[in-house]
């Protein structure tokens, strides 16, 4: 209940942002663009040259990003301190016999996200909580670069919000 609040404000902030953000909606759009960078996808990420990782970073700009959840690492299970790792993975065939997958870490922090991510999935689970294959949609900012099980990148990333897609 307290999470479906706090999507709405939001919803309702980012509407008044772009609509009071000027007369002309190109203004509009331009505040928009100063805080969100919809190219990101999680294989911009793992294909993203060293060299640009800094300003990147420095960009400090939020993304809207797909998967599907392979792994869930619970970093404090407490309601206080709650904190989650969220391997967030991608991916595209390369012809017809191989795919290619991209995937990244998505840390979530805060008691606003514990009963999203149930150590142990009950019975009948409600529509917002995540588990081990599912398809999500997370809003996100980057952190750092790390590094996959094979050596690939592997991008650690801030998580702000997140849906179950269905």
């Amino acid at each position: 209940m307290a999470r479906e609040c706090l999507t709405r404000v939001l919803f309702f902030s980012l509407i008044l942002l772009l609509g009071g953000a000027g007369e002309s909606s190109a203004l509009g759009r331009e505040s928009f663009d100063r805080i969100v960078d919809f190219s990101v996808t999680i294989k911009t990420l793992s294909q993203m040259p060293p060299e640009q990782e800094a300003d990147f970073l420095k960009s400090g700009k939020l993304f809207l990003l797909n998967g599907t959840v392979t792994g869930i690492l619970f970093v404090n299970p407490d309601e206080e301190g709650f904190s989650v790792r969220v391997e967030l993975v991608s991916g595209e065939w390369l012809g017809l016999e191989e795919v290619k997958s991209y995937r990244c870490t998505v840390s979530f922090t805060g008691k606003e996200y514990f009963g999203l991510f149930p150590r142990r999935l009950p019975k009948n689970p409600t529509a917002d909580m995540i588990a081990v294959n599912d398809r999500i949609l997370v809003v996100a900012r980057a952190l750092q670069r790390a590094s996959g099980e094979k050596g690939e990148p592997a991008w650690l990333l801030e998580g702000f919000h997140i849906r179950r897609l269905r």
